[in-house]
């Protein structure tokens, strides 16, 4: 199989997916004053098990080290989460919900969740599509090996 690539290329492709979908949650997150990286941190913490270190959240939402930074210290100036040190390894920062956090998620997940689900079905859109090539991917082996694999 060969890989023919458009005019938009890859990289740009995504961008503006990326752009589309993040422009409707940012519609829906703003409500509670948040950005979308801010609701990124808050959805990975409500999903984990307790407190979770800056690199899972690193991990999970794809955000630098520098952006995770800025979206936690914002989290933690509006109450929503709070950091600890973590007593088992001491160079680990661990981030929790705050009470204040539960809520605001609880409020917000229903609302983020649903967007993400009619964006996924709205007539004539590939973002199902997408999603599920792009899962394929990150589960099935790295992109070059995606790449150079469909050759």
């Amino acid at each position: 199989m060969t890989v023919t690539m458009s005019k938009t290329g890859l990289g740009s492709a995504l961008a503006a997916a990326t752009r589309r979908v993040h422009g409707s949650i940012q519609e829906v997150v703003a409500a509670q004053g948040l950005a979308v990286d801010q609701w990124s941190v808050l959805d990975k913490i409500a999903g984990s098990a307790g407190a979770a270190s800056m690199s899972e959240i690193a991990e999970a939402t794809g955000l630098t080290g520098p952006s995770l930074t800025r979206a936690v210290d914002k989290l933690v100036t509006a109450a929503l989460v709070f950091r600890e040190i973590d007593a088992r390894d001491r160079r680990k920062v661990l981030v929790d919900l705050s009470k204040r956090g539960h809520l605001v998620h609880a409020d917000l997940a229903p609302r983020v969740y649903s967007t993400e689900r009619e964006l996924l079905t709205e007539p004539d859109s590939s973002l199902a599509e997408l999603l599920r090539v792009l899962e394929g991917m990150s589960s099935a082996q790295s992109p070059t090996e995606a790449v150079a694999g469909s050759e």
